[in-house]
């Protein structure tokens, strides 16, 4: 089952500023790393074809996906929306994520990233399909981008999820 998009502006560009960042609170776990910011947390990992995904959890109870890097450039123009589609392996719950209108955004290293998000009542379920597949699928306009591991995101999405506690307990 494909979800449907709902974007909230802010979140996407709070999303945007910290995913590619460089936050002091940084933390590798396997091929993720883990970050906090005076906001939010994100957890990514960075592939061979200069492509990065992950999660961003720009406040409590929400949690968008983020992917960018200049093995993407070809696909994203800034301020443009692209339709995202995921295709998750695995055991999984939902192994199927469209969003018609993902938002593209620049990135605070000048780069361009697009950034997914289904909204609060959804964050459950993309994070426990993540953590739960092997791999991901990524098609941008049409075109795939490739496919990604999502080895390791498991104990990864635990540090984000506890990097979250401790920003909403401040």
């Amino acid at each position: 089952m494909a979800y449907p998009f709902r974007l909230h502006r802010a979140v996407a560009l709070a999303a945007g500023a910290l995913a590619l960042a460089a936050p002091a609170a940084a933390r590798t776990i396997g091929d993720w790393e883990v970050a906090s910011g005076a906001n939010s947390c994100t957890m990514l990992s960075t592939f061979e074809d200069d492509v990065s995904i992950g999660l961003v959890s720009p406040r409590k109870g929400a949690l968008s996906f983020v992917a960018g890097g200049k093995g993407m450039a070809r696909l994203l123009q800034a301020g443009q929306k692209v339709s995202l589609d995921l295709k998750f392996t695995g055991k999984v719950p939902h192994d199927d994520w469209a969003d018609d209108a993902a938002a593209v955004v620049a990135a605070p290293d000048g780069g361009l990233m697009v950034i997914a998000d289904w909204g609060p009542s959804f964050a459950n379920e993309l994070a426990d399909t993540l953590t739960a597949s092997s791999a991901v699928t990524m098609t941008i306009g049409g075109k795939t981008v490739g496919t990604y591991d999502l080895s390791g995101s498991p104990p990864a999405y635990r540090q984000l999820a506890r990097c979250g506690s401790d920003l909403a307990a401040k």
